[in-house]
């Protein structure tokens, strides 16, 4: 699968002293079924549609969500659209022939400009149909590609096996479990949680490109 991305990029990079500087004046990007594109100011009622949802976020360290911090949410992503440099691209994942908003996918960047986290939610009226691995893949392309990121990781809660799939199928290395480590909200209560973390490389990323496989 290949992503097909538009907009206008600017890069600069100085690998020296480790300064990264992104700025883009749009980003939109197609996969086979999904269109990617900017957050905007009328998406907050497909947005709570999911973040509010006690089943949709029962494993995320958020949630669920209030409309006002829904609102705050998407406010917050239109602020980093014009932030330079930009450290967060988390895009809206839209059904390509609907336009339906279903869920997020986001990359968010470390203090080194060169890593970055992989973070997505999909909407539950939409699981099981491979939008998560498609939308995955694309942003696993643009931030290799587009961004030239050197390394790209993702976590889950342990117990997220629907998560830990989508890794696995990016093939993404699984880099071990972090037991009882992170104390997060869960339902309206505290607990703690154990984290299972994957990552990828730039040249991993290349070789399953020059293999043929499927990325």
């Amino acid at each position: 699968m290949r992503a097909l991305i538009t907009g206008y990029c600017a890069l600069k990079s100085n690998e020296g002293n480790m300064d990264f500087e992104i700025s883009f004046d749009f980003i939109v990007f197609e996969t086979e079924r999904l269109l990617l594109r900017e957050f905007n100011a009328d998406d907050v009622d497909a947005v709570y549609a999911y973040a509010g949802d006690a089943e949709n976020t029962i494993y995320m360290d958020w949630g669920p969500a209030s409309r006002e911090e829904v609102r705050n949410f998407v406010q917050s992503r239109l602020a980093q659209q014009i932030t330079e440099p930009r450290r967060i691209f988390d895009f809206a994942v839209c059904i390509k022939a609907t336009g339906r908003l279903i869920g997020s996918m986001g990359l968010f960047f470390g203090d080194d400009g060169q890593q970055a986290e992989l973070g997505y939610t999909i909407n539950k009226a939409f699981w099981g149909k491979g939008y998560a691995s498609e939308a995955a893949k694309g942003m696993l392309q643009f931030g290799f590609m587009n961004l030239n990121l050197h390394r790209i990781s993702a976590r889950c809660d342990s117990m997220n096996t629907a998560s830990e799939r989508v890794m696995q199928r990016l093939g993404m290395r699984f880099e071990g479990e972090a037991k009882s480590a992170e104390y997060v909200r869960v339902r309206a209560r505290r607990q703690w949680r154990s984290v299972k973390h994957y990552a990828m490389l730039q040249k991993e990323f290349l070789n399953r490109m020059i293999d043929g496989e499927d990325v």
